[in-house]
């Protein structure tokens, strides 16, 4: 995103306002493409690494069922530790791909940060003075700082969490349906009403989060303002002025906050519900079949594994 050589339009507001023609996250992640072209073998790498994180925690269950419905009724204790020390090695390269990720990713973020907020700067020091009348210098700075280093979050943490999550969902909910179709979809349920629910808020989390960003431009702006007026203020006696200025966007971006904190935490309680609703499902209904002669122990408890797998998951992503 060569932002010097963006076209300059007759507005330059650089607030946090929508824009009357929103771009689409296509066309979004192409402009960040400059940024992260040269990181495309390590972002690979990375991806890879999430992959196989993935596949070892949908074979896992699968493995601890085979254990316990094959070797523990029939007291082969030797196969037990075998498959126990199999277990414990896939843990271990887990361990070493999530780490791997995790390193990766944290520099890929760390410079494309460097990148943007030099493209940013470059960008504000070619516009007009007309723009800098129009906007306050406290929210240029959070656009700088914050709003940049949401971007860094994004690369270093979200991406492959989103690539990781959405593969093990995935993986997790065809185990299910593979191993038993009607007591998976049974357990999938649940996620039907998340998904509505997940629409119905969305919007809603969305505002609540903008707000909350622009509060903390206001802030930032009444903090740069207060600081480089400090000896006039000092000097004309407005001290009082100014604090009661300052209470007044401070009260708004602690409100704010508040605000985005609870909706941001609005779909994690409702999330584990609908795991744990998934669970008692899967358990009452998975006990019947077992009753019945239709299912056994070990797969029992790999259902159970996989329902979690699917909707913790579901959370990130949502």
């Amino acid at each position: 995103m060569n932002l010097k050589e963006a076209p300059m339009k007759n507005n330059y507001k650089l607030g946090h306002k929508d824009n009357a023609e929103k771009s689409s996250l296509a066309n979004t992640l192409k402009k960040l493409w400059p940024l992260i072209r040269s990181e495309k073998k390590i972002v690979t790498l990375a991806l890879v690494a999430v992959v196989i994180n993935s596949l070892l925690s949908l074979f896992v269950p699968r493995l601890i069922a085979h254990a316990i419905d094959t070797f523990i009724p029939h007291k082969d204790y030797t196969g037990l530790m075998t498959f126990s020390g199999l277990i414990l090695v896939m843990f271990l390269f887990g361990l070493l791909t999530s780490y791997a990720q995790t390193r990766l990713m944290g520099g890929v973020g760390q410079r494309v940060l460097f990148r943007l907020r030099n493209s940013v700067f470059s960008k504000i020091q070619s516009l007009p003075l007309s723009f800098f009348n129009q906007n306050k210098a406290g929210d240029l700075i959070s656009r700088i700082n914050n709003d940049t280093d949401k971007i860094n979050q994004f690369f270093s943490q979200s991406l492959v969490q989103f690539v990781g999550s959405l593969f093990l969902m995935i993986g997790s909910a065809i185990f299910l349906l593979l191993l038993n179709p009607k007591l998976g979809g049974a357990a999938l349920l649940p996620a039907l009403v998340l998904l509505l629910f997940t629409n119905l808020t969305s919007k809603w989390i969305k505002r609540k989060n903008k707000e909350s960003m622009q509060s903390l431009g206001g802030l930032s702006s009444e903090i740069q303002e207060s600081l480089d007026n400090f000896k006039v203020i000092v000097a004309f006696d407005r001290r009082d002025y100014f604090k009661k200025r300052f209470q007044g966007v401070n009260e708004a971006n602690y409100s704010a906050s508040v605000k985005s904190s609870l909706a941001n935490n609005l779909l994690s309680p409702v999330y584990s519900l609908a795991a744990n609703i998934g669970q008692l499902i899967i358990l009452v209904y998975g006990v019947h079949l077992i009753l019945a002669g239709q299912f056994t122990i070990g797969l029992l408890i790999s259902f159970l594994s996989y329902v979690g797998n699917f909707y913790n998951p579901l959370r990130q992503v949502a």
